[in-house]
C-alpha cells in the first residue's frame, strides 16, 4: 500500500470527522436561536443554558455522527481482551496523571496568552463547573459525555483506521479529540487522555473500559472538583471546608503521584511495535496527518480555538 492510498483513507477520515464536527456544533447553535425566536428565556439560568447546548448534541448531533463514521468495510483488526481489575485501577491512575500533566500545560499556555493580551483567557469548562448545579454537571459531564465521546473518538474512529496501524489510530484519536474541545484550556489534557484511552481501546477492543475511565476522571474533575470550587472561600474558611480542602488536595495529588509512578514503571508497555520499517512508518504517519481532509479539520477547530482565545 503506497503513500497515496494512506493519504486517501486518512483524508476520508478527516472529511467524515469534519462533517461530524460541523453537525455537532451546528445543532448546539441552532436550538438556542430557535428558542430565541419563540421567546423562550433560556439564558437566565446556567443550568438551562447547559441543557439547551448539550441535549441537542446528544440527541441529534452524535447519533448522526455515528452514522457518518460507521465503517462499511467490515474489516476490524482490534481483538477483544479482558482487563484485570488491578490493571484497570492502574489505567485510571495513569489516566489522571496524563490529564493533570495536560492541564498544567494548558494553564501555562493560556496564562501566557492572557498575559500578552492583557486579560485572562476565558475557561468555559470552569464556568460550567462553578456556575451550574452539581447534579446537572454530573448528568452531562459524567454520564453522557464519556459514553458519546468514547463511542465517536475511540470506537468508531479507531475501528475505521486501526487496520492501517495502531500508532496512527492512537495519535489521530487523541489529536482529533483534543481539537474537538475547541479551546486551549482543554486541548492538551484531552489530547493526552485521548491518546491513552485509544491505546487502551486498541489493546482490549472493549469500549466499556475507556467509558469507565472517562467517567471516573470526569467525576473527580467535574463533581468533586466542582463541589470544592463552588464552596471554597479563602476569606471565610470554615473548619469543615478546611478538612475538605486537605482531603481534596491529598486525593488529587495522591492520584497524580501514583499515576506518574505507574507511567514510569509501565513506560515500556506503552510502546507499540508494529514491525514496519521506520522510514515507511514515518511516511505513513506523515500521510495520516497531512492530507486535505485532516487539514480542513485542523483549520475548522483552529478558527474556533482562536475565536475562543481572543474573546
Amino acid at each position: 500500500m503506497d503513500t497515496r492510498f494512506f493519504q486517501k483513507k486518512y483524508s476520508e477520515l478527516g472529511f467524515r470527522m469534519l462533517a461530524c464536527a460541523v453537525i455537532i456544533n451546528a445543532v448546539q447553535l441552532i436550538v438556542p436561536i430557535l428558542l430565541n425566536q419563540v421567546g423562550v428565556d433560556w439564558q437566565s439560568d446556567m443550568n438551562i443554558s447547559l441543557a439547551v447546548s448539550m441535549i441537542p448534541m446528544f440527541v441529534l448531533g452524535y447519533p448522526v455522527s455515528f452514522l457518518i463514521m460507521r465503517d462499511e468495510s467490515g474489516v476490524n483488526t482490534i481483538g477483544k481482551r479482558k482487563m484485570k481489575a488491578g490493571h484497570f485501577l492502574i489505567a485510571f491512575l495513569m489516566s489522571y496523571a496524563f490529564l493533570m500533566a495536560g492541564n498544567i500545560i494548558g494553564l501555562v499556555v493560556t496564562y501566557g496568552i492572557g498575559f500578552l493580551k492583557g486579560e485572562p483567557v476565558s475557561n468555559s469548562i470552569q464556568d460550567i463547573v462553578t456556575g451550574t448545579n452539581i447534579w446537572t454537571t454530573s448528568v452531562f459531564t459524567v454520564l453522557l459525555a464519556p459514553v458519546f465521546e468514547e463511542l465517536l473518538f475511540r470506537k468508531f474512529l479507531c475501528d475505521r483506521v486501526a487496520r492501517f496501524g495502531y500508532k496512527r489510530a492512537i495519535l489521530l484519536s487523541g489529536l482529533m479529540f483534543g481539537l474537538f474541545h475547541g479551546n486551549l484550556n482543554q486541548f492538551f489534557y484531552a489530547f493526552f487522555i485521548g491518546c491513552f484511552f485509544a491505546f487502551i481501546y486498541v489493546h482490549t477492543g472493549k469500549i466499556t473500559y475507556t467509558i469507565g475511565l472517562h467517567m471516573m476522571v470526569n467525576f473527580i474533575g467535574s463533581v468533586i472538583g466542582g463541589l470544592y470550587l463552588q464552596n471554597y472561600d479563602p476569606e471565610h474558611l470554615t473548619p469543615a471546608m478546611l478538612v475538605f480542602t486537605v482531603l481534596y488536595v491529598f486525593l488529587v495529588y495522591g492520584i497524580c503521584i501514583a499515576g506518574l509512578v505507574m507511567i514510569l514503571v509501565n513506560l515500556s508497555r506503552l510502546r507499540i511495535r508494529e514491525g514496519v520499517d521506520p522510514f515507511v512508518e514515518r511516511e505513513r504517519t506523515k500521510a495520516a496527518l497531512i492530507n486535505v481532509g485532516m487539514i480542513l479539520y485542523y483549520v475548522f477547530f483552529a478558527f474556533i480555538i482562536i475565536l475562543q482565545t481572543v474573546m
